[in-house]
């Protein structure tokens, strides 16, 4: 019985770290249009204000039970590689 539980949270785990890709992937397609539009105005592409508010607006939003740390953590990780990815 164990053994067919773990399985089956292993394939709700599966089903959302594709999820996870999914929605990363097309954050990374909806930055690479910004970063187009910002480009055509002559403006700075890091913009350490922005981030600061994802990094808020995450923690506020934390229903846990990731810490508000944890998550800003793996935030800060997605925004630089958003940020660094050609």
């Amino acid at each position: 019985m164990e053994e067919q539980q773990i399985s089956a949270f292993r394939q709700k785990i599966d089903a959302l770290d594709e999820k996870i890709a999914e929605n990363l992937n097309e954050r990374a397609k909806i930055v690479l249009a910004i970063r187009e539009l910002k480009n055509q105005a002559n403006l700075p592409l890091f913009d350490p204000q922005r981030e600061q508010e994802i990094l808020t607006r995450m923690a506020l939003s934390n229903p846990g039970p990731l810490s508000d740390e944890d998550l800003k953590e793996i935030y800060r990780n997605v925004l630089y590689y958003m940020r660094n990815f050609e």
